[in-house]
């Protein structure tokens, strides 16, 4: 046990001098140590370096998709900037035509009074059974439209001139009509 520790003391002396630099092998060691140490922190860099690296690849990715998605975005808000104007043209027109019509309308409304009103005036000056007979031959929506302009006076002589079962039918209608 003896020689054991014998041989222990002197390693353990070797060891101390090589840790606390007392011996001329601790320098070598301590250079090495911050050998090892220098090229650990430049695996570290390297590794930090390689994330970096990465990190920047990924960004770019991101940024260049993202680049494509506002390219894309850009496009279709352009297309979509020339359908709305292509609507509001439309829309224009649209309301041009509808004014047309309109005007078309009041003028055939417009017509339309002003021949009931000489039809009334032909009709009102006739003989009853003459006025009868034309009325009993046409569209009955113009009969009724004729006999509702003419003064009561009149349209009950008209009305009287006619086959009971016509005059019968038409005074249901003209009962049936809406006030104008």
């Amino acid at each position: 046990m003896r020689t054991k520790i014998i041989i222990a003391i002197p390693l353990v002396v070797a060891f101390t001098f090589v840790i606390f630099g007392l011996a001329g092998g601790g320098q070598r060691f301590a250079q090495a140590a911050e050998q090892q140490a220098r090229e650990s922190l430049n695996i570290n860099k390297n590794a930090n370096e390689a994330i970096r690296i990465d990190l920047a690849k990924d960004l770019k990715k991101k940024q260049d998709e993202l680049d494509r998605r506002e390219e894309l975005l850009n496009s279709r808000e352009g297309h979509l900037h020339v359908v709305e104007q292509e609507i509001d043209k439309k829309i224009e027109e649209l309301k041009r035509v509808q004014q047309k019509l309109e005007e078309l309308v009041k003028f055939r409304d417009d017509l339309e009074i002003k021949n009931l009103a000489n039809l009334t005036k032909a009709y009102s000056v006739m003989a009853p059974a003459e006025a009868a007979q034309r009325l009993k031959a046409m569209d009955r929506a113009i009969a009724l439209k004729i006999l509702t302009a003419l003064k009561p006076k009149i349209s009950s002589k008209i009305l009287a001139s006619l086959d009971a079962p016509t005059a019968a039918q038409l005074t249901e209608q003209l009962a049936k009509r809406p006030m104008e």
